[in-house]
């Protein structure tokens, strides 16, 4: 039995993937298999993205199986159950929940369990947090530029700031789904920060900080984190965002990563309330019931 995942969607999606095949693979003390295939294919209404974990200390093999997997039909799902066909494909049933019926998959020892899905819930690897904390660190050393900023974190009350704007402004799909999460809670969010310790200095991670840069508050206490034009950049700066004692997080999964993998234990988060615009979603799968919610 192999646990394979499907791969897709940014660097923080990456990483729930992973995550998830990588605690099943633990369960199950089997050979774990990353499916890269979706990189390779273009997509509509989808941001362009690129494969990042073999830019981190992960385990498992990348693979790419041809042709690209797909969802699989209602005949297909019952006979998997009834028969050993390879690879059992499990699809996520309900985002941002839950599944624990996954624990229970395949039916059949001989089956490959195959992952298809974004598996953004703490509870499928939880237990095997100080695993992923070791293994979703930069498989390179800090180019100085972070290094800079490392020795500024680790030297300060620091708080990670994360502003998401980009496709969540500008391309229709994602504003639909996601949205920028808005000023006001940004707002509220530092001045609580500033409440728990007035010393507190803030680091800024952004796609756009031309935007933070003219419209967040406190500018006396804030350091823009500039990005540098690099492949690993974002691997450089989630890693530079875990050592920060506190975290305000977008509704990101980039940042949701930084805040959960925190150098900190004694950690404070602040996130939103509602991490996409459907107001009907319960969140508590996704979000530690000791973060703080705006």
């Amino acid at each position: 039995m192999n646990i394979i995942a499907q791969l897709q969607g940014g660097l923080g999606n990456q990483l729930f993937q992973y995550a998830t095949a990588r605690a099943l693979a633990h369960k199950h003390q089997c050979a774990l298999l990353l499916d890269q295939g979706w990189f390779a294919k273009s997509h509509d209404d989808v941001t362009p993205r690129e494969l990042l974990l073999s830019s981190l200390n992960t385990k498992g093999a990348l693979i790419s199986l041809e042709p690209l997997l797909k969802r699989p039909k209602r005949i297909r799902r019952i006979l998997q159950k009834l028969w050993p066909i390879n690879p059992y494909v499990y699809s996520e049933r309900t985002p941002y929940r839950f599944d624990p019926h996954l624990l229970k998959a395949p039916a059949f020892k001989t089956q490959n369990l195959y992952l298809m899905g974004y598996w953004q819930s703490y509870r499928y690897f939880e237990s095997v947090k100080k695993i992923l904390q070791a293994e979703i660190t930069p498989a390179s050393p800090l180019d100085q530029h972070y290094q800079n900023y490392l020795s500024q974190i680790q030297a300060s009350s620091s708080a990670m700031v994360h502003v998401r704007r980009g496709d969540y402004v500008h391309l229709a799909s994602a504003a639909k789904v996601h949205g920028f999460i808005g000023l006001e809670y940004y707002q509220e969010g530092m001045d609580r920060l500033l409440e728990k310790n007035p010393n507190t200095q803030f680091f800024v991670f952004s796609d756009d900080l031309d935007w933070v840069k003219a419209n967040l508050p406190h500018q006396n206490r804030i350091t823009f984190v500039e990005s540098l034009e690099s492949n690993d950049a974002v691997i450089q700066e989630l890693e530079l965002m875990t050592h920060c004692q506190y975290h305000l997080i977008a509704n990101s999964s980039l940042s949701w990563w930084a805040a959960w993998l925190t150098k900190n234990p004694d950690n404070l988060v602040i996130c939103p309330s509602n991490w996409t615009n459907d107001l009907t979603m319960n969140w508590d799968d996704l979000l530690p019931t000791h973060w703080q919610r705006i």
